[in-house]
């Protein structure tokens, strides 16, 4: 998948849903993990939904659309208006906060329920933590991260 093919399906999507007057301008970049992402920019609060629940439907259906087009897996991530950029500064400071509780407190702490893609950057950013454990518990959409005391 190349991004300009990205950027267009992304286009015919959201103008087939009737936001194509809503959107300002739809941008691609290949960040440093290769992962292609397309941001959108306009006046697009009920593309995002609670807690970005439409954005993430949104981005499903653009992958399933690319991957039945090319016959592979579509790797890409959609933003709209640095909405998942800015959840995942929110989210390095409440991992942050957490894990500083967790080191004075010597006791768990869960996170709020969150998706896998979250669970898996909290996961990832407390690895490299020895004194601390992480483990995600609950079903969805209740699944969680519990940050604790390494034993």
């Amino acid at each position: 998948m190349d991004m300009e093919e990205a950027k267009n399906e992304t286009k015919t999507l959201l103008e087939s849903l009737g936001f194509g007057d809503a959107i300002e301008d739809i941008e691609t970049y290949q960040g440093v993990t290769s992962r292609i992402t397309v941001r959108i920019r306009g006046d697009a609060r009920m593309l995002i939904g609670e807690y970005g629940n439409n954005l993430a439907a949104l981005e499903h259906v653009l992958r399933r659309i690319m991957a039945k087009k090319q016959g592979a897996e579509a790797h890409f991530t959609l933003d709209i208006n640095d909405y998942r950029m800015k959840r995942m500064e929110d989210l390095k400071q409440d991992v942050k906060s957490a894990a500083h509780a967790v080191r004075i407190y010597k006791k768990p702490v869960p996170l709020r329920p969150m998706s896998s893609f979250e669970r898996r950057i909290v996961h990832l950013l407390l690895a490299e933590y020895p004194d601390i454990a992480t483990e995600s518990v609950g079903n969805d959409p209740e699944r969680r991260v519990v940050i604790k005391p390494y034993p």
